[in-house]
């Protein structure tokens, strides 16, 4: 076995005809994201011949304008339960990065399952990862408690997936919870409409940054604005998605006004057959009722949605959110909402429209992404877990960010 580094376009190959999953941090469009934004990068990979048998893509993230923490995320990425394999890895990975005085740390976050999750509650802890905690801390990488809710450089230790599994667009709804479902069923009645959003469009940049910025401002958190999608899109091209969820208010009452007319032509039709005596009385004048019950609630839908036209506008922007088609797995990358108007779900919209595409294009796995491992009440995103929950997935629990220092970033704090 050889150590040593590749290029991207090594990596993409390899990746094209050696299916396996990964996420897009050790995708070749990654290094060339980092490339594109000037940030220092390196795959580094143990190869065989023309076989490569480990890889990672490592970011050097400037610390004090000279020094370099360098970080890989949800990688290295190769088979773990060969052990040979991973203590030849971790070894020359120390030692390339022992040439560098200038790098403070190295920092590893391996792809492999810690602990297996039914929803959120734990089942069993793999013991292939207790074997390659043990091949890392021998060869000096120190377990750390911290990820991407303490530090945006590292990665996440869980993330939420749902296995797509034999699912179709048929059966999708039935296999979600009955809150997404309901949830869903009236994001569709209320007149939610998703579109995507053209990133080369000046008015839709506008569209994302108003809703990033309101909700960054409103969680606390930095969500990426559109320059970040620019740059994203020039290098993930289709594999990059921007969604929209809107209400289009007067195509909404024109289809409303077309619904009820149906709904009033059905009880003509029943008046008519009760006049005649031709049907049940009692059962025809029950479905009367529920007609006239029906097209009151529609007749009320279109004087809300009127009135909502007065206030902002025909077109009226909901949520936000970006997708990255990466592997096996449709990553749910970043959403944005105005708050004013979380009524209209407007973020279920995009994720059951978003399902629906995994599922046309064969992706195994619809990927939530990250969450903390706090699932209490008061874990920093528990309101967004319970959203992700209702899609009805599984958390998957990897192993730790390991940290490597050399002797200078032994003695600093950061």
């Amino acid at each position: 076995m050889l150590f040593t580094e590749i290029s991207a376009q090594a990596l993409e190959d390899y990746q094209a005809s050696h299916p396996h999953r990964h996420f897009f941090t050790q995708g070749a469009d990654y290094q060339r994201l980092a490339t594109s934004n000037q940030t220092t990068s390196k795959i580094l990979a143990a190869v065989e011949g023309e076989e490569i048998l480990a890889y990672a893509i490592f970011i050097y993230y400037p610390y004090k304008k000279f020094f370099y923490k360098v970080t890989t995320q949800f990688g290295p990425i190769m088979d773990y339960s060969n052990q040979d394999l991973v203590a030849f890895y971790f070894e020359h990975l120390k030692n390339y990065f022992k040439k560098n005085w200038r790098v403070l740390c190295l920092r590893v976050n391996p792809f492999l399952n810690e602990r297996y999750f039914s929803d959120v509650d734990f089942i069993k802890a793999n013991p292939q990862a207790e074997n390659v905690d043990q091949i890392l801390q021998a060869k000096g990488y120190d377990k750390t408690d911290h990820d991407l809710f303490d530090d945006p450089t590292l990665a996440t230790r869980c993330v939420f997936s749902k296995d797509l599994t034999g699912l179709t667009q048929d059966n999708l709804l039935k296999n979600v919870s009955q809150i997404a479902r309901y949830t869903i069923n009236r994001t569709i009645k209320e007149g939610v409409q998703v579109r995507p959003l053209a990133i080369d469009d000046a008015s839709d940049c506008q569209i994302l940054d108003a809703i990033n910025q309101e909700t960054s401002e409103r969680i606390g958190f930095e969500l990426r604005d559109a320059q970040y999608f620019k740059n994203l899109k020039n290098v993930l091209k289709d594999d990059l998605i921007l969604a929209l969820a809107y209400i289009d208010c007067d195509y909404f009452v024109s289809q409303t006004h077309a619904t009820i007319e149906k709904l009033k032509a059905d009880r003509q039709e029943l008046e008519e057959k009760l006049a005649q005596g031709k049907v049940n009385r009692k059962k025809t004048n029950n479905k009367i009722k529920e007609l006239n019950e029906n097209i009151g609630i529609w007749e009320n839908k279109i004087d809300k949605i009127q009135k909502l036209k007065a206030e902002e506008g025909n077109i009226v922007n909901l949520a936000c959110a970006s997708f990255i088609q990466s592997g096996e797995d449709f990553i749910y990358f970043s959403s944005g909402a105005f708050s004013k108007f979380t009524r209209f779900e407007g973020s279920s919209a995009i994720l059951y429209h978003m399902l629906l595409e995994a599922i046309r294009q064969d992706f195994k796995y619809f990927n939530f992404y990250g969450t903390s491992s706090d699932f209490s009440e008061e874990g920093p995103d528990y309101g967004v877990l319970q959203f992700k929950r209702s899609f009805n997935g599984n958390i998957e629990w990897f192993m730790a960010n390991y940290e490597l220092r050399n002797a200078l970033g032994k003695i600093v704090n950061w």
